[in-house]
């Protein structure tokens, strides 16, 4: 799986605003294009985090750009890992997961937390899945 999501970029009063339209508080901008990117991967983490923490929903991740002015935008691995969880898991409880793998909740659910490829693994088994590494 594939997780980014398309930020709309927009040019305005000499700046560059992106926003993320599935995720609405999740918008910045820049003075360049290489400045609001960087601010577009920042936001877009911060705002998977709140949510993965508040239990909130989370959007599916885009699988293509289909205009000039949209980007696609990749969060960071923590946060990949822990959506990867999120999306993979089906109607298996955090608590249940957890409990396979005789690992806290937190660890499981935090995205901040580094979590080693043997971890991934484990839990990628647990769920009935295969982790798979690729560099885009």
């Amino acid at each position: 799986m594939n997780i980014q999501y398309k930020a709309i970029l927009t040019f305005e009063d000499e700046r560059f605003l992106v926003q993320f339209l599935g995720i609405r508080e999740a918008f910045t901008e820049g003075e360049s294009l290489s400045e609001v990117l960087f601010n577009a991967q920042e936001v877009l983490n911060l705002s998977l985090e709140g949510r993965l923490e508040d239990g909130m929903e989370i959007p599916p991740p885009d699988t293509e750009q289909s205009a000039e002015n949209e980007y696609l935008i990749t969060p960071e691995a923590s946060i990949q890992s822990a959506l990867l969880i999120h999306f993979n898991r089906e109607n298996q409880s955090l608590t249940k997961l957890a409990e396979i793998l005789n690992r806290p909740v937190q660890e499981i659910k935090k995205p901040n937390r580094n979590m080693t490829l043997d971890s991934l693994e484990n839990i990628a088994h647990a769920m009935g899945k295969q982790l798979i590494i690729d560099f885009a």
